[in-house]
Formats: structure tokens, C-alpha cells, sequence
């Protein structure tokens, strides 16, 4: 790869890790993912028991076990903060987004592509937010784009004919690489894990006709091995520590279940992934459509090529197996993700990446689509400049949740952008601006990269760490070492900074409960209305209180 642009990408890598760091550390961990997420691996390190997850307690079966164990080791080294918590997440996105530069490089022999794929991997919305929450996306696309990227090129370099040792030995060098990023994945969110390989191999058997691929696919006893050494001992272990539990809380549950039926109010039309696919790509949706159409002109013509006759060169057959594979892997997780049932925008990433990836493979850029892109940038800025704003009219409106409100309200009495903020928003901007008209084309990536790491990692996630979740970090210090329970109030992440298990109960003579305000009246009935209460303190619309004991103290 060209020096220009690997000094680029290492520009871009150091700006993503730098202002990853600094606005992970000053944002509140979001209930309920990443709540639940931290304080589970805060209490497998607590308990050593590192073979299951618990979650205030109770045995927690949404996920697998290796985000957990990788949240510890990161927990482990870096102490039990935001920051601990979110490392991995922020690692593995930076990975995701080298592996997929590699491979651009590798399939279009364009320097550019690259450092474009880069860019987007790391600056659109979507990737870029999942980079920054301590949940198990951001470590699952890492194995997925790894998964995805090595069985194609295995498979393109098998169609492409080589037949010598050197080159069979790379194909299955990169096939078993494939399996291994498939184990990894499964060990991280499940059978999702499976269904990325399995789109690739159908998209090569239907359109290609090459129903070699599904054999070759399976042609090497070991990466089938390391697949199963890696992907399946855990399994067998929680199956053998938990038994039906175990499968109906993981496969019945969060996998069938959310497919079935709508959990939790998550639902949405059919075209709820699509656009979300295009809203979490922003600013760069322009980028996005202009260079798949693109792509799509060029299979046009190439069919149109082949049926003349052949001739096409190796890298021009190269980039079509890889725009094969990478659409068929795109496609195929947006349809999942259209009919289930359980509708979540972060569902949309499994289907934008692999895009992200195969609009980079025409990094060409129409001024047009350039400056389109520039001006979604620009309304992002914007957007968030005046979030305060935006949230003071959202509480105006009677018809909207009042905790939600109330939490708003409290909010915006304590977070207000000082002189420090308003610089950083003039910077945005001023980078947005260099991105829009630079003559040096290569510099845009790093103009506009800068410009929304700022506002996102810096502005928007911390400004909104500060209103949903400040009521509850400061009452889980409050609360300190007694014993505290909560009434009717999801939020994990008050176990996680109070450093102890917060059953969900209700509390004894001398406890202290946290809970809502407006869930006051019910924990008063439930605990007969004789019981006396003490405010320890209150914070928003959320408060921490102590029940009196039998002799009124």
C-alpha cells in the first residue's frame, strides 16, 4: 500500500483511539445494554466465576461468554470505569475497519479504496456509536467482517484458477482464518455467527453457478476442527451447568423468540432495517448510494462484456467475486433483519458494513455526491450543536413519558456547553468545511473524520450520558456500602458503580430501595402502610430512600 495512505489511515487510527478514550471516560454508561453488559463481567470478576454470567445475581443468558471475558481482562487493566468497560468495543471497531482496508486494497489494487473504507468504517453513525458502547456489536462485527472477508477471498482465489501449492495454500490459509472468525463469532452472540458464511456460499452457488464453493467450503478438516474446538466447549458447558435453561433462555428465547414475536415494544414495518441502514451510514449516505450504483453499473457492463466473449482481466474478476460475496453477505442480513419480528436499529449494521465495504471499492467520488455528503455533515453538526434545544421541546410535549421528561428536565438544569464546547462545535464546523473544498482529496477522509469524532465522542454521547444516566451514577454513590435494593427500576448500571448486587425486591426493615418517584405510591402499599421512609436522596426524577426499621430508627 502507497506510504500517502498508509500515514492516512494511521492518522485516522490514532484519532479514533484518541477521542474514543477521551469521550468514553466522560459518558455515563447507558441503561440497559451497557449497564447490563459491565455489571455482569463486574460480577463474574467479583465471584472468579468465569464460566457463566450473572446479572444482579441471577443467571444472565442473553449472550455467550467471550465479550465477557475479554470486558474483564479490560476491566482488569484499565479498573472498573466507562472506560474499562468500553475498551474492547472501541479495539474491535478499529480492527473491524483495518481488516476491511486490507481487503479493499487486496480486491479493487487501489490505495484509495482503503483509506475510504477506513474512513467510513470509523466516521459513519452507526459504526461509529457502537464503537463507543460496551455491549457485544461492536467485538461481533469485528468477527464478522473477518469471517466475511476471508472465505471470499478464499473462494475468489479458487476461481481464479491457481492451482499451484502456493496458491492452495493460501486459499486454505484464508478459508480456515474464515471458520476460526465464525467460532469467535458464534462464542460472542450466537448463531448469527453462522449466517454470514452461509449467505456467501449461496450467493456464489446461485449466481455464479460454482456449487464448488459450498464444497470447498467444507474441504478442510481443519479449520472445520478449529471451528468446532473454539465455537462449542462453551456451549457443552453451560449446557451441562444449566440444562434446558440454559436453551431456552439463549436459543429459544433471544434467538427464535425475537424473531417470532416483538420483544419488548421493538417493532417496525419491513422497511425499518432499510432505513436505518441508510440513517445510521450518515453523513455518508450519499457515498453510499452513489458508489453501489456504480458497482452495479459496472456488473451491468462486465455481463454485458462476458456475453461478447471472455477476456476480462484477473483484478477485474477479482473485484466481481469479492462485490459477489460482499453483496451477497449485505443482502442476505437485511432480509433477516426485514422479517423478524424483533425490530432494533443496531440490527441495520450487520447489513451496512459489508455495503460499506463494497462502495469503497469504487472510491471515485462525484463532486456532487462529495458535497451532498458535506451537507449532511454539516445538518449533523448542527443537529447536535442545538441538542439542548431540540430536548427542551421534546419535554413541552404532554404526550411523552414523564420519566423520560422528568429526566430530561433535571438534565438540562446541570449540563450546559461552556466556551469549551462551543469551540469544539466552531472546530466541527471549520472541518467540515476544509473536508468540502480541499483540493487535496486524500486530506477530506481526515478533515471529516475529525469533525464527527468531535461532535459524536464529544459532544452528543457525553451530553446525552449526562442527562439519561447522571441521576442514577450519583445515587449509586450515594448509596454506598449498605445494603440497597431497587423497586420497579431496570438499571444495572447502579450495581456496576456501587460495586455490589442490587436485587430487584423489596426492601427490609433498615434497606434502602432506589425507584422511581412515581413508583413511591406502589412500594408504599406493597409495603404496608404503616412502613416509615427516609429520603437519603433524590436526584431527577429518581430517589434513594431507607425504610425504617421495626423500632423507627
Amino acid at each position: 500500500m502507497e506510504k500517502r495512505i498508509s500515514l492516512r489511515i494511521a492518522a485516522l487510527a490514532v484519532g479514533f483511539l484518541f477521542f474514543g478514550i477521551l469521550g468514553m471516560a466522560n459518558t455515563a454508561l447507558f441503561d440497559v445494554d451497557e449497564g447490563a453488559f459491565s455489571e455482569a463481567t463486574r460480577e463474574m470478576l467479583a465471584s472468579g466465576d468465569f464460566g457463566f454470567t450473572f446479572l444482579n445475581g441471577k443467571p444472565r443468558f442473553d449472550k455467550p461468554i467471550l465479550v465477557y471475558w475479554l470486558q474483564a481482562l479490560s476491566i482488569s487493566i484499565l479498573g472498573q470505569t466507562e472506560l474499562g468497560a468500553r475498551m474492547v468495543s472501541l479495539l474491535a471497531g478499529i480492527a473491524s475497519a483495518w481488516i476491511a482496508a486490507r481487503f479493499a486494497f487486496r480486491w479493487s489494487k487501489q490505495a484509495e479504496s482503503a483509506l475510504m473504507v477506513f474512513a467510513l468504517y470509523g466516521s459513519c453513525l452507526g459504526p461509529l456509536v457502537m464503537r463507543h458502547a460496551a455491549t457485544a456489536d461492536a467485538l461481533l462485527y469485528l468477527w464478522l467482517t473477518a469471517s466475511s472477508c476471508c472465505l471470499i477471498e478464499s473462494i475468489r482465489l479458487r476461481e481464479s484458477g491457481e492451482e499451484t501449492p502456493e496458491g492452495l495454500a493460501k486459499a486454505r490459509q484464508y478459508l480456515r482464518l474464515a471458520w476460526m472468525s465464525s467460532a469467535f463469532a458464534l462464542l460472542t452472540k450466537g448463531l448469527i455467527g453462522l449466517l454470514v458464511p452461509a449467505f456467501i456460499v449461496l450467493g456464489f452457488c446461485m449466481v455464479r453457478r460454482n456449487f464448488k464453493a459450498l464444497g470447498w467450503s467444507f474441504s478442510d478438516a481443519t479449520a472445520c476442527l478449529a471451528w468446532l474446538a473454539i465455537g462449542l466447549p462453551w456451549y457443552a458447558y453451560a449446557y451441562w451447568r444449566f440444562s434446558d435453561d440454559f436453551i431456552q433462555g439463549l436459543f429459544g428465547k433471544h434467538h427464535v423468540g425475537r424473531s417470532m414475536q416483538a420483544m419488548e415494544g421493538h417493532t417496525g414495518s419491513w422497511f425499518y432495517t432499510l432505513i436505518m441502514v441508510l440513517l445510521l451510514s450518515l453523513p455518508f449516505t450519499p457515498v453510499l448510494i452513489s458508489s453501489l450504483w456504480q458497482q452495479w453499473r459496472k456488473h451491468a457492463l462486465r455481463a454485458s462484456d462476458d456475453q461478447k466473449g471472455p477476456g476480462s482481466s484477473a483484478a477485474h474478476e477479482g473485484i466481481s467475486a469479492a462485490s459477489l460475496g460482499l453483496l451477497s453477505h449485505g443482502l442476505g442480513m437485511l432480509a433477516v433483519f426485514s422479517v423478524v419480528a424483533t425490530k432494533l436499529p443496531h440490527y441495520a449494521m450487520y447489513a451496512l458494513l459489508p455495503m460499506l465495504l463494497l462502495a469503497a471499492l469504487s472510491p471515485q467520488i462525484a463532486k456532487l455526491t462529495w458535497l451532498s455528503t458535506c451537507t449532511f455533515g454539516l445538518l449533523m453538526i448542527a443537529t447536535i450543536a442545538a441538542l439542548h434545544p431540540i430536548l427542551l421541546l421534546t419535554i413541552e410535549s404532554p404526550s411523552g413519558n414523564r420519566f423520560y421528561r422528568a429526566l430530561i428536565e433535571h438534565g438540562l438544569e446541570h449540563a450546559v456547553w461552556g466556551a469549551t464546547e462551543q469551540g469544539m462545535i466552531a472546530l466541527a464546523f471549520g472541518a467540515l468545511g476544509f473536508a468540502m473544498f480541499t483540493k487535496h482529496l486524500l486530506n477530506r477522509w481526515l478533515y471529516i473524520g475529525l469533525a464527527l469524532q468531535i461532535t459524536v465522542c464529544l459532544l452528543l454521547l457525553p451530553a446525552l450520558g449526562q442527562v439519561l444516566q447522571a441521576p442514577i451514577k450519583a445515587l449509586a454513590t450515594r448509596a454506598g456500602d449498605a445494603v440497597t435494593v431497587s423497586f420497579q427500576l431496570r438499571a444495572p448500571s447502579f450495581s456496576f458503580y456501587r460495586s455490589a448486587v442490587t436485587e430487584d425486591r423489596l426492601p427490609l426493615p433498615g434497606e434502602q430501595v432506589v425507584l422511581r418517584a412515581s413508583d413511591f405510591p406502589n412500594l408504599h402499599r406493597a409495603s404496608g402502610d404503616r412502613t416509615g421512609w427516609v429520603l437519603v436522596d433524590g436526584a431527577g426524577p429518581l430517589l434513594l430512600l431507607r425504610r425504617e426499621s421495626n423500632d423507627g430508627n
